[in-house]
């Protein structure tokens, strides 16, 4: 009821509804609204409308109402008011940034705002285009290969409009052994990790959440040609961080147990940022950390391993460490 919900979360509700509704909202379904559905008479309700659409505009957010031919009139919010603008940072002011944020982290100077500025300088690390860092970098600045890759940019705008809109999606998803098969789910969040895009979705053939590389979608991901807006809503205390696959460095055939890598001080705070919660991280001399696996295919590991060159160490298993040598050796030997 609307005595029971503040004004600010009124308009909220407002806003979510507006910004789910690609072609606006009438009234019939703004009264369904926590904040607009109490038992008021309907000019009343309309003109705590109109109050909140006055003071959203005061705030620099744009909601416009169009009358319709039978007189009906249909309210749609401008987006792009919505969105903060894009911060423009020349290559050295990103490195001051950055050097900056590492320093805070370094001197346990961020309090706590720890964990949160850990994100963002994973963020600024793995930005793409103008928010990247330079491509030349002073000494001692670490930067990761995190670049948004063109197999998996194609398919954010199709699987962020679905988020957006609660509508489900197919695709046709290919597996470590090139094998490919039909997928329609419904999307519940995108998480980067480990240079990567991936999608976490509920599947109804499998009859739970799972985990997808974008860069293994093949072809264009589509709407299911049965979905329409708001056709699912994402599970109460659903937490993408928790969600995220806990065999993300993947369990197929060869995959080996209980594996540890040490990170040197340099990127132990990126380690401890992407996996703390997910995998034990124990302290290791000089500031450094050692990651705990249950499993890890060994392809998968390399490829995030690449990111840190000269930064890590595989303690175990024996035979994990042995191939890996022995695969550097072959490249070394390739490059001679």
């Amino acid at each position: 009821m609307a005595g029971e919900i503040s004004r600010n979360e009124r308009q909220l509700n407002l806003i979510s509804a507006l910004l789910k509704a690609r072609d606006g909202i009438d009234w019939q379904r703004i009264s369904t609204i926590a904040g607009y559905d109490d038992g008021l008479s309907r000019r009343s309700l309309q003109k705590r409308l109109e109050r909140d659409i006055k003071e959203l505009q005061e705030v620099g957010l744009l909601v416009t109402a169009t009358t319709g031919e039978e007189g009906t009139r249909t309210y749609a919010i401008d987006r792009g008011r919505c969105l903060l603008p894009a911060l423009r940072l020349t290559p050295e002011q990103r490195v001051l940034l950055y050097r900056v944020g590492v320093s805070y982290l370094d001197e346990g100077g961020a309090g706590p705002l720890t964990e949160h500025l850990s994100r963002a300088l994973v963020k600024l690390q793995a930005g793409s285009g103008i928010d990247a860092l330079p491509d030349e970098l002073p000494p001692g600045i670490l930067r990761r290969s995190l670049h948004r890759r063109p197999a998996e940019a194609r398919h954010l705008d199709v699987i962020g409009l679905a988020l957006l809109e609660r509508r489900r999606i197919r695709f046709n998803y290919g597996s470590r052994r090139r094998e490919e098969s039909r997928r329609q789910v419904a999307p519940y969040a995108l998480v980067t990790r480990r240079g990567g895009w991936y999608l976490i979705a509920y599947d109804p053939e499998r009859k739970g959440e799972r985990t997808f590389k974008l860069s293994r979608i093949r072809g264009k991901v589509s709407f299911a040609p049965d979905s329409r807006v708001g056709e699912y809503e994402i599970p109460a205390g659903f937490d993408a961080e928790r969600s995220f696959s806990s065999d993300i460095f993947g369990a197929g055939a060869g995959a080996f147990c209980e594996v540890q890598v040490r990170f040197d001080a340099d990127v132990a705070f990126i380690i401890e940022n992407e996996f703390s919660g997910l995998h034990r991280i124990e302290p290791a001399a000089g500031g450094g950390v050692v990651l705990h696996l249950e499993r890890a295919y060994p392809f998968e590991l390399m490829r995030y391993l690449g990111e840190f060159a000269g930064h890590w160490e595989i303690i175990a298993p024996k035979a994990l460490r042995e191939q890996t040598l022995n695969w550097v050796h072959t490249a070394l030997g390739r490059l001679a």
